[in-house]
């Protein structure tokens, strides 16, 4: 747009960079991209830093000299006779450079094609000032206002997104559950002010014991949710670990304090897709871990699936941890008269078995317990890989039933 309403043969947008002085090059014509990508220039460093640190346009015609910086330094000028650089401003702040260098005619540009530059670099920066706001409204829609953690709408978006992305990449992603033990007390006790800075003090260590990609959220109320992608149980585990050391490092009221009290969280760990099949499982064994944990006196609670032993390994738990719940309350939940049809009738009522999940070449049984003899003849009948997962023998029994039924 600026070299059809300002005829030139060159032109550029500089954009400041996020967190620097430094600016890049975001848009040309008649620059070449390797060109392009080199570029970096500090505010104050020649043509276009000097415009950036005055905010005053520039127009240099044909045999005019560059204007001196201020300091008397001389700041450069481009290979050409002619060209204009105007300062973009956002709130009297310098946020880029737009430049326009060698007329189409041959003259040298005049001050009706500056004012028609500086209309442009005013337009941009209205369009960046607009676009920032909405950067910073969506952020406000998605993040709690009091620990300034992710809220559980952008929880829910990015926990499918997350698992969908597991299943394309054959990933791994974890879930963590935690929740403060003793909140109500703290509340009642100390005041709901109290009970905040224990949600800030909790939000800061999570803060501090996460990796980068890692999406801390507060879930609801005293309980907080953090997406692990690309995490086994043992990853998890350790980042678990971390947030409780770095929740205990936090100031706590003064209060508390002499009351002496510290703050206690109650972690569950689960991984997908091992053992959790979807999301509502995922949701629903980190949460039983979480509440394991507290029955326990607080701490970490984790389901580990080993993945060295391929998709016959049984699920584990810790070395350090007690067992967990068995991970499939309600096996109606998952399965489905179609995925029965994957195996022999008779085997099923054999072994009690119920398919409740199916990917690739894997077929994910629920069994009263464990048992090699199951598994072994269920994958020589189907030609399927088979991962077992345990759950009642009642609600098997009464779930294999009707859904043989219905095939």
């Amino acid at each position: 747009m600026a070299t059809e309403l300002v005829p030139g043969e060159r032109a550029s947008l500089m954009l400041r960079e996020d967190a620097t002085t430094d600016f890049i090059m975001s848009n040309a014509v008649g620059i070449a991209d390797e060109v392009m990508r080199l570029v970096r220039v500090r505010q104050g460093e020649g043509v276009v830093g000097s415009v950036a640190a005055s905010k005053r346009s520039l127009l240099v015609r044909s045999g005019d000299a560059v204007p001196r910086r201020p300091d008397g330094s001389d700041p450069g000028r481009y290979r050409t006779a002619s060209f204009m650089s105007v300062p973009i401003l956002v709130d009297d702040e310098s946020r880029g450079v737009l430049s326009v260098a060698d007329p189409l005619d041959g003259r040298s540009f005049g001050d009706s094609d500056l004012i028609t530059l500086e209309l442009l670099a005013s337009h941009i920066g209205a369009c960046l000032l607009q676009r920032e706001q909405g950067e910073a409204m969506q952020r406000l829609a998605e993040t709690d206002p009091l620990t300034w953690l992710f809220n559980r709408r952008h929880f829910d978006q990015r926990i499918e997104a997350e698992l969908n992305r597991a299943l394309r990449a054959e990933h791994l992603v974890s879930l963590l559950m935690i929740d403060v033990d003793q909140f109500k007390t703290i509340n009642d006790r100390f005041g709901h002010r109290a009970g905040d800075a224990v949600l800030k003090a909790v939000a800061i260590g999570i803060k501090q014991a996460v990796r980068v990609y890692d999406v801390p959220t507060r879930y609801g109320g005293d309980e907080f949710a953090v997406i692990l992608p690309e995490a086994d149980s043992e990853v998890a585990s350790r980042v678990a670990r971390r947030v409780l050391e770095k929740t205990a490092a936090q100031t706590l009221p003064g209060d508390l304090v002499s009351a002496g009290l510290s703050i206690g969280l109650s972690i569950g760990v689960a991984t997908f897709p091992r053992p959790s099949g979807d999301l509502p499982a995922l949701i629903e064994s980190a949460d039983a871990a979480m509440y394991k944990a507290k029955a326990g006196g607080g701490g970490v609670r984790v389901w580990e699936h080993s993945l060295a032993q391929g998709p016959r390994g049984a699920m584990r738990t810790h070395p350090a941890y007690p067992p967990p719940a068995p991970y499939l309350a309600e096996p109606a939940r998952l399965a489905s008269a179609l995925l029965q049809a994957f195996i022999p009738r008779g085997l099923a009522t054999d072994h009690n078995a119920v398919v409740v999940g199916k990917e690739g070449q894997v077929l994910t049984i629920a069994l009263p317990g464990p048992s090699n003899a199951a598994v072994d003849a269920i994958s020589k009948a189907s030609g399927f890989a088979i991962y077992p997962v345990y759950s009642n023998a009642a609600d098997l029994e009464a779930t294999r039933r009707r859904l043989s039924e219905a095939i």
